[in-house]
């Protein structure tokens, strides 16, 4: 019975400890790298940590050298079967003539379902929630009033709940 408590005790004591003392800054450094072999850089950041948290403040992120995205904070939050990414004060495009502010905007990841991200927002152009399959590679987010902007009217489509953009990654 003692063996039993033991055994049990360090099930729920080590996933734990994982997640308190997981190195955060040294992923997201590996993650930064990752996103440079896409030609993606993201710089000027402050980042602090958190118990389960990591904080980054104003990044710029660059595609290819050019500034394609700022954010006011980036927050994650990990546990071991479960990811969130908020995104808040995000303006996409800043300076072009077809910007895009995302005043919140959420991606959630669960190990119940591993093949798919869940992505929750409020924009310029009203409410967007959508998911992201990862197996099919396919990107769908329903935009409450995209088709009223003539700007973005072009990438969106209409169906009977609104309209939506589709995109393969």
């Amino acid at each position: 019975m003692q063996m039993v408590r033991n055994i049990l005790i360090l099930l729920v004591l080590l996933p734990l400890a994982i997640m308190l003392l997981m190195p955060k800054k040294e992923l997201y450094y590996l993650l930064e790298k990752k996103l440079h072999e896409q030609n993606i850089i993201i710089s000027q950041e402050k980042i602090s940590e958190g118990l389960l948290s990591l904080n980054i403040e104003h990044p710029v992120i660059y595609f290819s050298g050019t500034p394609l995205a700022t954010a006011e904070n980036i927050n994650l939050w990990s546990l071991l079967f479960y990811t969130k990414v908020d995104f808040k004060g995000l303006m996409i495009a800043q300076g072009l003539v077809n910007e895009i502010a995302l005043q919140k905007f959420t991606a959630v990841h669960s190990m119940f379902s591993p093949l798919a991200i869940a992505v929750d927002g409020e924009s310029s152009l009203g409410d967007i929630d959508g998911k992201a399959q990862l197996r099919e590679r396919v990107l769908r987010l329903n935009i409450a009033q995209g088709g009223e902007v003539k700007a973005f009217s072009k990438y969106l489509k209409k169906s009977k709940e609104g309209w939506f953009y589709e995109s393969k990654f």
